[in-house]
């Protein structure tokens, strides 16, 4: 008789575990369904990307592309660096060397496998190249650079086609390595005008400039260059104003603020007197905190000039590309005496603060000026990326949130956008799974991610409806 009971709770036993595998499997099935019918939605969306640093064709002549030409202009050769790999010979990829190229970059490469910057890199590939292999070898490498290099034989037609492959509507740029140019092709880009060049410029003061080879990179350079003399502040700021209204007249639809790769992001409210006393001390006589004062004094003269044309202002906060810096420096808690003084700017804050996630959140909530764009990201950690969207969800009403990509390349750019739509999507499915959240809202919400929350802050209604 023990027998047959011992018999029938086996029986019994295994015929409950198959029924809860089965709840289980509808379950995922369930949230695999929501996910997917999420993901193919947001696929239908032709992106507003609020943040590139694509170049353009003439800032490549007499460059081969291949695999490495790429690699060489992305996060991953970041992670190479830390992984402990030799600089990247410029002359080999220039000569299409990819065996060489391999031999010294390939067991790098091998220990990024799991890193994000490494997998949204290869999802580029994925979606214009048809790659399918999970990791990058030496075979694929030199078989996608083949690839690679047909495609730019004709730059200009390439990218149209991954542009308009990827999802693309149009991309605000923000030329970094030529702060101060500002023709774009405005088929797919809008202008973006970084500030540093006025932040760095007036701490040159009104002393000739000797510096070989930097060209335009800053206000002061510029007015040498066209024979002005700033000898004064009010000199510098008239000639300033002038350089701001040049960006507007090529219709620049924001400013960025990426200084906090070389100093803190605290700045403080200096009086014009004060400002225009160290702005006459010769260059030699002033201290690093005297250059600091004078950079901040300009910072908020930038904003008020914001406010007054009614342009968001993009800022750098968290991580800093690249290896080795100060992260301190770029901790957002320090623009909190910004949001307090300006009410009226719009300030837009990157990169989720990271690691600084949850502080980057609650500027979002707080401030009604304050906006949050999870650009990069989703890049520099998947994970993170989705756990920090989900507070941000919890915090933060939805108009304010926008997405970029931060790239160089067309491909990286689409990784990352195959990226930010899969932290955004499987935070949005989990949240309707739990019942935390309708369908109806989590399509809205991807609406205003990608699209629609960038067309109101930007205002890029008429820049839309333009022909090109």
């Amino acid at each position: 008789m023990s027998s047959q009971k011992e018999c029938f709770f086996k029986i019994f036993s295994s015929f409950l575990i198959l029924i809860l595998i089965g709840i289980a499997l509808n379950c995922a099935r369930a949230k695999d369904s929501t996910y997917m019918e999420l993901r193919n939605y947001v696929d239908t969306i032709r992106v507003i990307d609020t943040h590139e640093h694509q170049r353009w064709p003439v800032e490549f002549e007499n460059q081969e592309y291949n695999f490495f030409t790429l690699l060489s202009h992305s996060y991953l050769k970041a992670d190479l660096v830390s992984a402990g790999a030799p600089q990247l010979d410029k002359q080999l990829i220039n000569q299409g060397q990819i065996e060489k190229l391999w031999e010294a970059q390939g067991p790098y490469l091998n220990f990024t496998r799991n890193t994000t910057y490494y997998s949204h890199f290869l999802r580029g590939f994925e979606v214009h190249y048809g790659f399918s292999d999970p990791y990058f070898t030496e075979d694929n490498v030199i078989a996608l650079s083949n690839q690679i290099a047909e495609n730019y034989k004709n730059r200009n037609a390439w990218y149209a086609t991954a542009f308009q492959n990827a999802g693309f509507e149009l991309m605000l740029v923000d030329q970094y390595w030529n702060v101060l140019n500002m023709d774009l092709d405005e088929k797919y880009f809008a202008l973006v005008m970084n500030v540093n060049p006025f932040l760095y410029g007036i701490v040159q003061s009104h002393e000739p400039f000797k510096q070989e080879g930097t060209g335009r990179g800053t206000i002061m350079e510029l007015s040498e260059e066209e024979g002005i003399s700033l000898m004064t502040l009010d000199d510098y700021l008239s000639y300033a104003d002038k350089i701001f209204k040049r960006f507007l007249e090529h219709d620049t639809v924001c400013l960025k603020n990426s200084a906090a790769y070389s100093r803190t992001l605290y700045y403080e409210d200096i009086p014009l007197d004060k400002a225009k006393s160290l702005y006459d001390l010769p260059i030699a006589k002033r201290s690093q905190a005297d250059n600091k004062m004078l950079m901040d004094f300009m910072f908020h003269w930038l904003i008020k000039k914001s406010i007054e044309y009614d342009l968001p202002v993009q800022i750098h906060t968290g991580y800093l590309a690249g290896n080795g810096n100060t992260l301190e420096n770029s901790y957002p808690l320090r623009l909190n005496n910004l949001f307090l003084k300006y009410p009226k700017a719009k300030f837009i804050l990157f990169h989720g603060g990271y690691p600084w996630t949850g502080e980057y959140a609650a500027m979002g909530k707080m401030f009604p000026n304050v906006y949050l764009d999870i650009v990069w990201l989703p890049q520099i950690s998947r994970e993170e990326a989705v756990s920090a969207f989900d507070e941000m969800l919890d915090t933060v009403p939805y108009n304010k949130f926008f997405w970029g990509g931060d790239c160089h390349f067309i491909e990286e750019s689409t990784g990352s956008l195959e990226f930010g739509k899969d932290v955004v999507t499987q935070v949005l499915a989990a949240r309707i799974k739990r019942g935390l959240m309708t369908q109806d809202t989590a399509l809205d919400i991807l609406n205003k991610i990608f699209r629609e929350n960038a067309v109101r802050v930007f205002k890029l209604e008429e820049r839309l409806q333009r022909s090109f």
